[in-house]
């Protein structure tokens, strides 16, 4: 009998998992500097040691931005907004370009992130013939920490020429806005000037982790596989640094705590409060989240190096660096789900312990059904399923295995058609995606889950964040009061989010399109390439005959003395997951 391997197949990872990485969803950054609120000068951050002169406005002119400034510095931004947008809207005589700019840092002051950044669009807009051109920009970057991606503030980033960055007066502001407009290049396909502008980071930055990650991605686009493992490895270096460093902070501020409580029980009213303040420098809940984003990144790096070691055939490599990703990491699945492919392509690397590659392959597929993720779902995983039981001639658990997909996918794949067809319009299907990501959309259970697979994409989440940010700012304006809302300030902020919120709503929409039409086409693939797999199965099972009475026994997985082999009894415990190992025995005869 031939050996049925030597039947291709298409052996590739799914390009939606590819695709991942190289168009991996960027992080919110947590942790770095304040917003800007000099008095028209000061970037984000510390203030600069020779911030720009702003122009001062004409004389005569003084008396309507002097009060808003007022105001402004008094904490009253209420007032202060209306006082600016009647200078805005010539309303009342003044300086029309300095009302403009302090409108937009006071709308943000007063949490209207998405009209803010309106009223700084149009500065960006007119270009450096504008006197606060250059001053709106590390605004920008304030913004960009504020508000989802979908609110495009990289675009408006974008309109800046790299050369603007070399202004001292961004000295201590320039790691971020390296990496603001780089992720801007990068985004818009300009790998060279994104790589340069990454480049520029420096380690002692808090956006040198997502700086370099971006870096190993850009690079891997751009096929060059050194400076992408470098840029990823020190992802990892960094991450760790930081890691150990907060552990160290942890032990250490509880010592002192101790000491700290101790001494407070000692001393005056007024050095308590001294103290306290000093106190309140040493870790923060903002910390805390930095430091879980900075995690996350080294997850990302992980499967970046496991991409470009799966692309040049070191198998063995990507999936030490899969294996590394644990069970709270929300890439977790996708680690297991690139690991059961890897370990097969391994066989082509190491034939001669075939089926204990086989034996983790099927076990990681295991480990994606398990009842924890009930809502993940990689249909692909049963054509790797199938395609395992070929290749060990156990041509039934194959063809089983082909009927479980016919059973499930091809059916869904209609359906999900479906939605897009009831729902033409972009601003539909938006409505329509929001309930099934509530589980609320009356589909098959089945359907809904598949579809909500499609759907959990971290860049779409972007765009439905930037819908609840829009939905918080109008429920914060019908909570403003009466004079605001009456004010002309209060009906730009309604005809703004109102425009801004329909275009979210649409752009939300025509994303989960995106998405659920490359779950369709997935499957559409994935079953073409069943019924190639279900021909050769029917074709090398009448080949067969009977099967063989004693086939060979599986191999033992090597044992060290951290790890015993038990065998299954039909339970999950998550400590297991990703130790799997589906004993299999091959009936092809050598």
């Amino acid at each position: 009998m031939t050996n049925p391997r030597r039947r291709t197949f298409k052996f590739c990872l799914p390009s939606s998992v590819m695709g991942m990485l190289l168009f991996a969803a960027p992080l919110a950054l947590a942790g770095p500097p304040p917003a800007p609120d000099a008095a028209g000068a000061a970037p984000a951050g510390p203030v600069p040691k020779t911030p720009p002169t702003a122009p001062p406005p004409p004389v005569g002119a003084m008396g309507a931005n002097a009060q808003g400034e007022a105001q402004y510095k008094a904490g009253d931004y209420e007032a202060a907004a209306i006082q600016f947008y009647k200078v805005v809207a010539k309303e009342v005589p003044g300086d029309q370009p300095r009302a403009q700019f302090w409108l937009g840092k006071t709308l943000y002051k007063l949490k209207f992130y998405s009209a803010s950044l309106s009223i700084f669009d149009e500065i960006v807009q007119a270009g450096p013939t504008h006197p606060f051109h250059k001053l709106t920009l590390p605004w920008l970057a304030s913004l960009s920490r504020e508000l989802p991606e979908g609110a495009e503030v990289l675009q408006k980033i974008g309109r800046y020429k790299p050369t603007d960055l070399e202004d001292e007066a961004f000295d201590d502001v320039r790691d971020e806005l390296y990496y603001l407009l780089g992720r801007f290049y990068y985004e818009k396909g300009d790998l060279p000037q994104g790589i340069a502008l990454l480049d520029q980071v420096p380690e002692s930055s808090d956006y040198y982790i997502p700086a370099q990650f971006f870096l190993g991605v850009a690079h891997t686009r751009n096929f060059a596989g050194e400076p992408a493992v470098d840029a990823f490895k020190n992802v990892l270096r960094k991450a760790t640094t930081l890691r150990l460093a907060d552990e160290a902070n942890r032990k250490k501020n509880k010592k002192a705590a101790r000491k700290a409580a101790a001494k407070e029980r000692k001393k005056d009213r007024g050095k308590q409060k001294r103290r306290g303040k000093r106190g309140r420098r040493t870790r923060t809940s903002t910390e805390l989240d930095f430091q879980a984003e900075m995690l996350q990144y080294d997850h990302l790096a992980r499967l970046g190096l496991a991409n470009i070691f799966y692309m040049v055939g070191k198998f063995d490599t990507a999936i030490k660096y899969l294996d590394a990703i644990p069970l709270e990491s929300p890439f977790f699945l996708d680690a297991v789900h690139w690991a059961a492919w890897a370990e097969f392509r391994k066989v082509e690397v190491d034939d001669k312990d075939a089926n204990l590659h086989y034996q983790r392959t099927l076990g990681y597929v295991h480990t994606l059904n398990a009842p924890f993720f009930e809502d993940y779902l990689y249909p692909d995983a049963l054509k790797l399923k199938a395609v395992t039981y070929y290749f060990n001639c156990r041509f039934d658990s194959a063809r089983r295995t082909v009927d479980e997909f016919k059973r499930r996918y091809p059916g869904t794949m209609q359906k999900l058609q479906g939605i897009l067809d009831q729902a033409p319009e972009d601003f539909k299907l938006y409505e329509m995606a929001r309930k099934i990501i509530d589980e609320d959309s009356g589909l098959d259970p089945f359907v809904e889950r598949v579809a909500q697979k499609a759907l959990q994409d971290k860049q779409l989440s972007k765009y439905f964040a930037y819908v609840d940010e829009l939905e918080r700012e109008q429920q914060q304006l019908d909570d403003m009061s009466s004079e605001f809302k009456a004010a002309g300030v209060g009906e730009r902020i309604t005809e703004d989010l109102d425009l801004a919120l329909s275009a979210a709503r649409e752009a939300t929409g025509q994303e989960a399109r995106e998405r659920i039409t490359g779950q369709i086409k997935e499957i559409k693939e994935l079953n073409k390439e069943m019924i190639k797999v279900e021909y050769e199965i029917l074709e090398k099972r009448k080949q067969q005959g009977a099967l063989e009475a004693e086939p060979p026994k599986a191999q033992r997985p090597p044992v060290d003395s951290e790890h015993e082999i038990y065998n299954y009894n039909g339970e999950y415990w998550q400590d297991e997951l990703r130790y799997y190992r589906y004993k299999v025995t091959s009936l092809c005869k050598e």
